[in-house]
Formats: structure tokens, C-alpha cells, sequence
């Protein structure tokens, strides 16, 4: 059965069938030459996965995002970062570092980011010099911090997949977000001193003060919907209404979200709501074939033969999921293999918060690499960029963030200091 499944899951890939579909017909077609088990199972459990309080919590963050982008809060944040780093070397690329740090605070999605950041940058990032590969590289890094800072909705996934605290998911993506973000800004700088790349002039810390009170509105969104959920005040769902709520009463008060501009968000959501919800719930049949044929013991014995290391064996599930990133959908990947991947925190007694950040790590990382690296498609998109070239420039940033999971790997206390203290 599961050979049929494989079989039938990577052709239906490889000519180019919708990824959410490719899923369906193989789970279907793969039960159906099975024996003794029915395909009603399948429909209960594709129904079973849509009907999830948690995964409520996708559209409304996802909406919050849009409202919060339409109201012009991008602006105010990249002008904010801009005010406090602009006059370094490579000042322009940092403030896009920044700004995607701050804008990971507000959307949690990668996707999103990478639209409203790319608009906004790479413009600029084209006049200041930049080179072609290099910018449209920065922005798509900068977008994929949206999935790792929190909220995030990749974290949400998660959450609903294995139960786990989403609170404590929030906190333990902070440390290694920010420090993904100081490495690009890092990076940028060296970038910029080795190019020749202008720099600006300082303007003054009342231009910083007045920078700051114009994103102060967007800055505390992710203070009412972290600060929530910890406090056991809300759910991630009821926090994913507080912050639509939010997001509507500052774009009315402000005057800076039009009856026009809400529908547009509104739009927005929904398409990409029905994306995620249709490669969720055909994922999750996947996942419940593979238990269902003890796919996770079976992996686990055969990792094991190789070596009792458990610094190897998350290394090596890693790499695993970083290419699967290359060919598959980040949530997809979650349904999929996190069940598979699950009894290895039993075996080697990790803790859950720990070994579920080098697992979400991973996935974004492979989300941001071709051939499937969306976010880069979509940063090229806006750019008009030639491809090929942007694929050879996106490897050094693909390269820090392999760098972040190797420091998480061996130092857990970057993603459990946060969480045990809080």
C-alpha cells in the first residue's frame, strides 16, 4: 500500500498535478488497491481534519495581516526600521531585515510578508545598487521569518497536529527569528562594504521618536496577541478575533482603511484560507496512511540501526524535511511527516517545544528553496526577475538558516530559555 502510495504520489508530482489534489488521488488510489481498509476512513478523517478549532485561527490571523497591510502599516514599520539602521553600510537591506522581523510580529505569514515587503523594498533596494539575485534573495529570507517569529500560522499547524501549547511555540520561535534577522542584517553589511554600496546620513533621533509613534499602532499587535495567550486570556483563535478586531478599529480611527481596501483584505484571506485548508486536509490523509502502516516505527527502527547519536538522527531528519521542502507545500509537510517523525521524542527523551522548532525550522527552510520555494516566486514575480540568477544568489541566505538549526540541534536553550521562563 504504501509503495502504491508513493508510486502514484510522485508521478502525479512530477507531471504537475495541484499539490492539495496529487495528495487526494493518492491516498485514494493507494486505499483502493489495498485490502481490508475501507475508503470511508479516509473521508471521515478528511472531514475530521477540517473540523479543528484551532485551524480557525488561520483565516483570522491571516485576515488581521491583510487588514493591518491595507491600512499602511508596512510603511510605518519599514520606515521605522529605515530610521534606525539606514545609515549603516548597507542600510537599505538592513532596514528589510528589520522590517521583515517587525512584519513576522503582524502577519505570520511568509507569503504575505513577501508581498507587501517586496513592494515596498525592492524599488529602493533596485536604485540603491543592489544586485538583482542578491535583493530579490533578501526580501524572500526576510518574508520566510514570518513562519518563525510569532504569530505564525505555520506554528499553528503544528499546534493542531500534535497539541502542543501554541503559546509556548510562539515563545520559542523568538530567540531563533531575531537571531535568523541580526545574521541577514550581518550579512547585508558585509554585503554592502564589498559592493561599494552608498550610505546614508543619520537623521536624527526625532525622526527615530517620530518613526516610532507612527508604527506604535502595528507594534502592538503582537503584544495583544501573544500577551493574550499567555495570560491564558485567550485561545490562538480567540487571539486571531482580538487581533481582526485590532486591526479594524486602527485602520477606522486612523482613516487609513477604506470600505475598498477592507474588501481587498477580505479577498485576500479567503483565497488564501481555501489554499491552506485544501493542502491540510488532503495532507492529513497521507499522515494517517503512514501511521496506519506503522511508517513511524519502521522509520525509527531503521534511523536507530544507523547510530544511536540523537544529534545525528535530528540532523539527518532535518536534511529530510529541508528536501521535501524542495518539492512540497510547508504545511503539507507538517500533516505528513510530523506523525512519522513524532516517536523520536520518546526514544531520545526530547522535549516537544525543542524538537518541534528544529522541525518548523526546517520546513521553512525548504519552503524558501527551488523548484517549489513559493516565496521566491512570488518575490521574482514583483521583481520581474530572471530566475536562474536569483536561485544562485538565495544559498547563502538558505545557508544561515541551516546554520540556525545546527545552533538549535546543539544548543536547545536558543528555543527553551524563553519558553521555561515565561
Amino acid at each position: 500500500m504504501l509503495a502504491i502510495l508513493l508510486v502514484v504520489f510522485v508521478v502525479l508530482l512530477v507531471i504537475g498535478t495541484p499539490l492539495a489534489f496529487t495528495f487526494c488521488a493518492a491516498s485514494f488510489i493507494s486505499v483502493f488497491f489495498a485490502k481490508g481498509f475501507s475508503p470511508l476512513l479516509l473521508i471521515q478523517k478528511l472531514f475530521g481534519a477540517m473540523d479543528s478549532f484551532t485551524y480557525m485561527a488561520i483565516p483570522l490571523f491571516l485576515l488581521a495581516g491583510n487588514i493591518m497591510n491595507e491600512a499602511g502599516i508596512t510603511k510605518k514599520l519599514v520606515a521605522l526600521a529605515d530610521s534606525l539602521v539606514g545609515q549603516f553600510h548597507g542600510g537599505l537591506a538592513q532596514t528589510t531585515a528589520l522590517s521583515g522581523m517587525l512584519m513576522a510580529g503582524i502577519s505570520g505569514s511568509a507569503n504575505a510578508d513577501a508581498s507587501a515587503i517586496g513592494a515596498l523594498m525592492l524599488p529602493p533596494l533596485r536604485e540603491a545598487g543592489y544586485d538583482e539575485g542578491f535583493r530579490v534573495s533578501l526580501v524572500s529570507s526576510c518574508a520566510v521569518l514570518g513562519p518563525i517569529i510569532p504569530p505564525s500560522i505555520l506554528m499553528i499547524v503544528y499546534s493542531g497536529v500534535t497539541s502542543i501549547s501554541i503559546g509556548q511555540l510562539f515563545l520559542a520561535g523568538v530567540v531563533p527569528g531575531v537571531g535568523l534577522g541580526l545574521m541577514y542584517m550581518f550579512y547585508s553589511f558585509l554585503y554592502a562594504k564589498k559592493n561599494h554600496i552608498p550610505t546614508t546620513a543619520f537623521r536624527g533621533w526625532s525622526y527615530v521618536g517620530k518613526s516610532l509613534w507612527g508604527a506604535l499602532g502595528g507594534l502592538m499587535m503582537p503584544l495583544i496577541i501573544i500577551g493574550g495567550i499567555l495570560l491564558g486570556v485567550v485561545t490562538a483563535t480567540e487571539a486571531g478575533v482580538l487581533a481582526v478586531m485590532y486591526g479594524l478599529a486602527y485602520g477606522f480611527i486612523t482613516k487609513s482603511l477604506s470600505m475598498e481596501k477592507l474588501k481587498e483584505g477580505v479577498l485576500s484571506s479567503m483565497k488564501a484560507t481555501v489554499a491552506s485548508v485544501l493542502v491540510i486536509s488532503f495532507a492529513s490523509l497521507l499522515g494517517f496512511i503512514f501511521t496506519h502502516e506503522n511508517l513511524p516505527a519502521l522509520l525509527v527502527r531503521a534511523m536507530s540501526g544507523l547510530t544511536a547519536n540523537k544529534y545525528f538522527i535530528l540532523g539527518l531528519m532535518s536534511a529530510v524535511l529541508v528536501l521535501m521542502g524542495l518539492f512540497i507545500d510547508s504545511n503539507a509537510i507538517l500533516l505528513m511527516m510530523v506523525p512519522v517523525f513524532s516517536p523520536f521524542i520518546v526514544q531520545f527523551g526530547l522535549n516537544p517545544v525543542y524538537f518541534a522548532m528544529i522541525v518548523l525550522l526546517s520546513v521553512a527552510t525548504g519552503g524558501l528553496t527551488p523548484p517549489v520555494g513559493l516565496v521566491l516566486y512570488i518575490v521574482a514575480g514583483i521583481e520581474n526577475a530572471n530566475i536562474s540568477k536569483v536561485c544562485r544568489s538565495i544559498w547563502m541566505f538558505v545557508g544561515l538558516m541551516a546554520l540556525m538549526i545546527v545552533l538549535v540541534i546543539f544548543i536547545p536553550q536558543i528555543v527553551t530559555w524563553l519558553p521555561s521562563v515565561m
